[in-house]
């Protein structure tokens, strides 16, 4: 197991996880998977990476033993 801290929280996952990023419009609207990446790196650098419009938002997620964790999320 690899760790890594974001934002203050440490994160522990393995070479067989992956980090997602997403976009969504609208309060209630639903996410899409824009990227998915296997370090928590390059996730990180594509989630920065993103300019998102009014109305839009983004997170960061973690898929590791078949769960979701959000890492990171914004909206404007």
């Amino acid at each position: 197991m690899l760790n890594i801290n974001i934002d203050g929280k440490d994160y522990s996952y393995s070479a067989d996880d992956f980090w997602i990023v997403e976009v969504g419009k609208g309060p209630k609207g639903g996410y899409q998977s824009r990227y998915c990446m296997e370090t928590p790196h390059r996730g990180m650098w594509y989630y920065n990476a993103i300019n998102i419009g009014n109305g839009y938002k983004k997170r960061l997620s973690l898929v590791t033993g078949g769960k979701k964790v959000t890492v990171a999320r914004s909206a404007s």
